[in-house]
């Protein structure tokens, strides 16, 4: 079993994303082929062995990471925990 803990916290995610700005979630979803996300409650947070990433739920091709914000402002409440079979 693997253990994940995401967040979905649309206040948190919000800020981060205008710490990230749109610029760079623009360059970003252009360098991953991807179209700019539209609907903030379809964004979540996903962290796993260190690594902390921005998510997005396309509804057509599912989850997709769009960013790694490791080194942003993180929430410190909301996570979940999950866990994960291989």
């Amino acid at each position: 079993m693997k253990i994940i803990y995401r967040n979905n916290d649309r206040y948190a995610i919000k800020k981060l994303l205008l710490d990230i700005g749109e610029p760079e979630l623009e360059r970003e979803c252009w360098r991953r082929k991807l179209h700019k996300p539209r609907r903030i409650n379809l964004f979540f947070l996903e962290t796993n062995e260190g690594i902390t990433s921005l998510k997005y739920k396309y509804p057509q091709k599912g989850v997709e990471t769009i960013i790694d914000v490791s080194q942003y402002d993180l929430p410190e409440c909301g996570w979940i925990r999950y866990k994960i079979p291989y």
